[in-house]
């Protein structure tokens, strides 16, 4: 009897998923490796006219080698662990905290009133939701928007928009103040920290940034929902059955005067942390305890208990211990290259590549560069820890500003997060909306477009004007 073909789907083979976390030890390894191959290298330092200690662009040196065994790496980790204990230990108070704003149910009581409010003028629903996401993210991650997904995808097919529409806003509103930076303890801090500036200097350009990001991506949102809501048959997921049943506005959560109070604490939170960050000079500690106390008041006021605020808070450290995890473990690249005397050598080489540029052009180069390593380091503190002690001394070597050199991690690692399959908070906000990752790049594709062109053009500008 003859043996049977394979048939096509018997042939297929799905792509291996690979854990970001297997991805950084491979590139700790990677660097270990390099120490053996890359000469060793070191720049001179000098002071500058106010005193600060900077490389000295002209004495780059070849040293002695000295290669850093990989039988070391798990030493290395853990030395990474230690050197970010404290940003650690902040990601934990800000997750609790937020956790608990969460639990009150305030924000659930404020998108039943948005229902309701705009039933007759619906694209002002979507414009009101972008600009308090939009807000809410700026001293908040994205990720902790997750479990309003539902919420707005209920909304939006009350409205008659798709659940293409529903993504968008959950997904793209929540990104905007963390991909700007100006309270990104993920990456601004982070990187800031590295380059010896306050922990969320540079903020007021940030904001510039912030408000066209908000402008372009709410006018192409609306745009395209308006034409399904008109023209059903025009949506992206035209045919695709919804996750959930439009539903009736009055099965959200009421809005009490409890509900009222946690909102008021929580604007009068971030209205504090902005204030403490930007006249105070507020560090990890000020904005841990910031948070958590905001935190604890908006509890208090949402009449939760002891008890429950306990369990929120644990429950907020669980969904960022992935994240600290890998702060641990990124810092350990950059110890790997010191330690073994490359990252200057690094520095050196690209220093030369990029100074073969126009000025103009060296700024988007960079947003690009970490575009591309955001597909293989989706975190961003794992990424501001891999590339910031490369890009910063660049930014010197070539007279770009270090703010520049942040500016274009924050973009690079943030933008690219919503087209990237990989990326887990993404795969998760589109589960909640019930779109496929196909579904969504029909229509992320051409906004993404969009973004790329005006960051690169916002660099530019980053440039021109000298940003610090």
């Amino acid at each position: 009897m003859a043996q049977e073909t394979p048939t096509l789907e018997k042939k297929k083979r799905s792509f291996p998923h690979i854990h970001e976390y297997l991805v950084v030890i491979a590139m700790l390894l990677l660097a270990c490796v390099f120490t053996y191959v890359i000469p060793s290298g070191e720049y001179s330092k000098m002071t500058n006219e106010v005193g600060k200690q900077v490389v000295d662009p002209n004495g780059f040196h070849f040293i002695a080698n000295t290669p850093v065994s990989p039988l070391y790496m798990l030493n290395m980790i853990y030395e990474g662990f230690v050197k970010q204990a404290k940003l650690i230990f902040t990601m934990f108070f800000i997750a609790g905290g937020v956790q608990m704003i969460i639990d009150t149910q305030s924000i659930h009581a404020l998108m039943r009133i948005l229902a309701t409010k705009y039933s007759k003028t619906p694209r002002m629903t979507i414009i009101v939701m972008m600009l308090a996401f939009g807000a809410m993210s700026v001293p908040i991650q994205m990720n902790y928007f997750i479990p309003f997904s539902t919420v707005v995808l209920m909304l939006c097919l009350m409205m008659g928009y798709d659940a293409v529409t529903a993504a968008a806003v959950i997904i793209t509103a929540s990104s905007f103040g963390s991909t700007c930076g100006m309270l990104n303890i993920s990456t601004t801090a982070i990187a800031n920290e590295m380059a010896g500036l306050p922990l969320y200097h540079g903020m007021g350009f940030r904001w510039v940034g912030f408000a066209g990001l908000w402008l372009l991506t709410t006018w192409f949102i609306c745009r395209y929902a308006e034409r399904v809501r008109l023209h059903p048959e025009q949506s992206v997921a035209y045919g695709i059955p919804n996750l959930v049943q439009p539903g009736d506005p009055e099965s959200l959560t009421v809005m009490e005067r409890r509900h009222v109070l946690a909102l008021l604490v929580l604007v009068g939170g971030v209205v504090a942390l902005i204030i403490g960050c930007s006249y105070y000079k507020w560090s990890y500690e000020e904005t841990g305890v910031c948070f958590l106390f905001t935190g604890i008041l908006a509890a208090i006021a949402g009449k939760m208990n002891a008890n429950q605020m306990c369990n929120s808070f644990v429950a907020g450290c669980k969904t960022i211990m992935g994240a600290c995890i890998m702060i641990g473990i990124a810092r350990s690249v950059a110890i790997a290259m010191t330690d073994g005397h490359i990252l200057d050598t690094v520095v050196y080489y690209i220093a030369q590549g990029l100074d073969s540029f126009h000025p103009l052009i060296q700024a988007p180069m960079m947003f690009w560069a970490h575009t591309i390593i955001n597909f293989f380091v989706t975190s961003g503190s794992g990424q501001a820890n891999v590339t910031m002690p490369v890009f910063l001394p660049v930014a010197q070597l070539i007279g770009m500003t270090p703010e520049t050199a942040i500016l274009a991690l924050n973009y690079g690692d943030g933008l690219s997060n919503y087209i990237y399959p990989h990326s887990s908070s993404l795969m998760a906000f589109l589960t909640a909306c019930g779109v496929g990752y196909g579904t969504w790049m029909k229509f992320m594709g051409k906004l993404f477009g969009l973004w790329f062109v005006f960051a690169s053009l916002f660099m530019m500008l980053a440039v021109v004007v000298g940003y610090e």
